[in-house]
């Protein structure tokens, strides 16, 4: 049984310790709420509870968040794999991990996940058990009000996490202390309405799970042991410089809010300006107001209002601030789109992006390892929670579903092996990486598949080069046809009959409404059956052929010379039919040089 007492002064310690960085959560926590009163109480105007300036920090964290957000590709693959035995067990391990994700959905709460990252420093991942499925699920938390202790290994040693929750809803999920959570049951704890908040603490350590309320004098709502035996949390942290977490825009609050203060300065003196006190020469001696009204008088040049202007130095001083927060927010111009094209040219778009893509880079390097250890440890918690259950699993890898049935015990079997990658393009943005991989495939320096398998998108590898390929055989059979048909003039004028060729070809057209291109190719094209009512070799009386020495086979290839059917040996480059050429008929000539267009046929067949 845990000691509460010792757990309480444990988590005292820890949120002593935490003070300062707990401070600054709260204040960035208000500045992107707009909250700007909690921070510096009097800087709004009555008439203006919120800023008149966007919120800078929370536009840059969301943009941030969204590069940040998608997946890495997961491998389980623990080195070099080479027989398909050991193929296939990392790849149904593999889908494992892959419905680890998919049941948690990760998929849908990373944007929030990568937003606490940047906003906060931290992101924590805790790997639960869920009994009713019999399988872990991976939840992201809040860091706000969370603690986490390290040993000297860099392990968690403890995970505690604070918030405050309604009393009559905590009343509603623990009847049976419903009455101390009221503070009903002791004279000593204050009695709350429904409707006040109390704060909760939620321990836990390799030894036990515990829930208390220190409001109520440490009232412990729930202790479970943790038969896991470790804490299963695992924790993306920023780079830091000492041992407190920093979130992305700790130091861009106070710049924004002077910003703002210097809008609403601005705004002011232009209400001053246009409600000014109307400046009129002696000699006026009334005022009439309205429109269109006139003011008699002999020094109109005189009349005017009496102005505020607001000094140059203003608006250098606002321009300023707008510069500081964009530097301290690390998100250039040009990655929303607001650059003036007319000075910054694309080597200068290039430098202005270098430090955005570092940071998505830096960021999917610690929320990759953090994901890592996640995965292993819900790995290790499915086969020591339910070791030789049947689980049937689905999802996607790569766009391609999957369904899938393992038992922990066999397929695990103690290897909790996981690697994550991001890809060879991490921290470019789309375009940018699909340029690269094509630049470096243009010169032959990766291959195909490895260009794939780098895409800023899922893809299936083996069923996309497989698709590929078909289409190219079946653009390549196509050409072959079309370039078959383009010869029928040639093959008419040697003596070839092209009508069985156009009539395959009008019957592809009929077949392909009906099947795909090959499948109608080969049905249109499929030879015909060699038998005949005849004997072998010789063509019935009357063919084309069988008087001309092409041992009976019409109109085709003859397997014995290897020429059209339907030509001698030696008559292959003659006209039709064996006529001789234009350059034969031409070769006699009459005294006066016209040609002698006498001619004689003659047909001679090789012994």
């Amino acid at each position: 049984m845990a000691d509460i007492r010792q757990i309480a002064m444990r988590v005292e310690a820890l949120r002593r310790d935490a003070q300062e960085r707990d401070a600054r959560h709260q204040t960035i926590y208000d500045a992107r709420a707009q909250k700007l009163d909690n921070i510096a109480p009097g800087s709004l105007p009555d008439a203006w509870p919120r800023p008149i300036v966007a919120n800078a920090i929370d536009t840059a964290a969301r943009q941030l968040a969204e590069n940040l957000a998608p997946l890495p590709s997961i491998n389980c693959a623990p080195g070099i794999v080479s027989s398909e035995r050991q193929k296939k067990r990392v790849a149904k391990k593999t889908k494992i991990a892959y419905s680890y994700v998919t049941d948690s959905k990760l998929k849908r709460h990373m944007p929030t996940g990568a937003d606490w990252y940047l906003t906060y420093g931290a992101l924590p991942f805790i790997v639960e058990p869920d009994f009713e499925a019999g399988k872990p699920r991976i939840r992201l938390d809040n860091p706000m009000k969370s603690y986490v202790e390290y040993d000297l290994a860099g392990n968690v040693r403890s995970y505690t996490k604070v918030w405050r929750e309604r009393a009559r809803q905590l009343a509603a999920k623990f009847p049976e202390h419903a009455e101390s959570i009221l503070g009903k049951s002791s004279p000593y704890d204050r009695q709350s309405s429904g409707d006040a908040e109390l704060e909760l603490v939620k321990f836990c350590d390799k030894n036990n799970y515990v829930l208390y309320m220190p409001e109520r004098s440490n009232l412990v709502l729930m202790t479970t042991a943790n038969k896991f035996g470790k804490v299963p949390v695992a924790v993306a942290e920023k780079p830091k410089w000492d041992d407190q977490e920093r979130g992305q825009f700790d130091d861009v609050v106070w710049p924004m809010l002077a910003r703002n203060r210097m809008a609403m300065l601005g705004l002011q003196a232009t209400q001053q300006t246009v409600r000014a006190p109307l400046a009129i020469p002696p000699d006026v001696q009334k005022i009439p107001m309205g429109d269109d009204s006139v003011i008699r008088t002999n020094s109109p040049e005189k009349i005017r209002r009496v102005g505020t202007d607001i000094p140059q130095a203003a608006w250098q001083q606002e321009a300023m601030l707008a510069a500081e927060v964009q530097r301290g927010t690390r998100t250039p111009a040009s990655a929303t789109g607001d650059v003036d094209a007319s000075i910054i040219t694309g080597r200068g778009v290039d430098a202005l992006n270098g430090g955005y893509d570092i940071q998505i880079a830096t960021g999917q390097l610690m929320i990759g390892f953090a994901l890592e250890q996640a995965l292993e440890l819900a790995f290790e918690m499915d086969e020591k929670f339910w070791p030789e259950a049947k689980k049937s699993i689905q999802g996607t890898i790569q766009g391609t579903p999957f369904e899938e049935t393992y038992s922990p015990a066999k397929d695990i079997k103690g290897d909790y092996t996981v690697s994550v990658s991001y890809g060879f393009a991490s921290g470019m943005n789309p375009n940018q990486a699909l340029v690269f991989l094509l630049q470096l495939r243009g010169d032959q320096l990766v291959s195909r598949d490895f260009v794939q398998r780098q895409l800023p998108f899922e893809v299936d590898v083996t069923a996309l080069q497989a698709e590929v390929d078909k289409e190219q055989t079946t653009d390549a059979l196509k050409q072959g046809i079309y370039g078959l048909l383009s010869s029928i003039g040639i093959m008419a004028q040697q003596g070839m009959d092209p009508t069985d060729l156009l009539t395959r070809s009008a019957r592809l057209i009929d077949l392909r409404e009906r099947m795909p291109m090959h499948e109608a190719i080969l049905t249109a094209f499929k030879p015909e059956s060699a038998a005949s009512p005849t004997s072998a070799g010789e063509a019935p009386p009357g063919a084309p052929g069988a008087d001309e020495g092409g041992a009976g086979v019409p109109f085709g290839m003859n397997p014995t010379t290897g020429m059209p059917g339907g030509f001698a040996p030696g008559q292959a480059q003659l006209g039709p039919g064996g006529k001789p050429d234009l350059m034969s008929m031409l070769a006699g000539l009459t005294s006066a040089g016209r040609p002698s267009l006498s001619t004689s046929v003659s047909r001679k067949v090789p012994a």
